[in-house]
């Protein structure tokens, strides 16, 4: 029997080291595929999507996470969307909720416990909107 494939999520940051740091974390439960920042984000949407999840840093140039989670949900409507920031401004948390319509809202450093649950989490969420679409 084939062993399951891993959910395919997507982080974007305009950190090198976060990206790493996340990537060596999360590659043996989910397939990573990592972004710098909000336009590329999009294309790997575009091009090589679906995702599962994605998972957007807040604070980046160009493109800010809000924005960038809130065309992903234009684009690609079922895919779970998580923001993670070091910032503790409750306007952006306000306007990730309801314009990107995120599913959860993480603070930097955020333990690798709760990054994990809230990506089973989002995971499940998403494979619940794929069983109800094929309904």
């Amino acid at each position: 029997m084939p062993e399951p494939s891993r959910p395919r999520i997507l982080i974007v940051d305009d950190e090198e080291l976060v990206l790493q740091a996340l990537e060596r974390q999360l590659h043996a439960r989910f397939e990573v595929t990592t972004a710098t920042g909000g336009k590329e984000a999009l294309r790997l949407v575009m091009s090589q999507g679906p995702y599962a999840v994605v998972v957007s840093d807040l604070r980046m140039p160009g493109m800010d996470g809000v924005t960038l989670l809130f065309l992903i949900r234009t684009a690609a409507p079922d895919t779970v969307r998580i923001l993670l920031t070091g910032h503790t401004d409750m306007e952006a948390a306000s306007a990730a909720v309801n314009e990107g319509k995120v599913f959860r809202f993480l603070l930097k450093p955020c333990p690798s416990g709760v990054l994990f649950r809230a990506l089973e989490a989002a995971v499940e969420q998403y494979q619940s909107l794929q069983l109800r679409n094929t309904l």
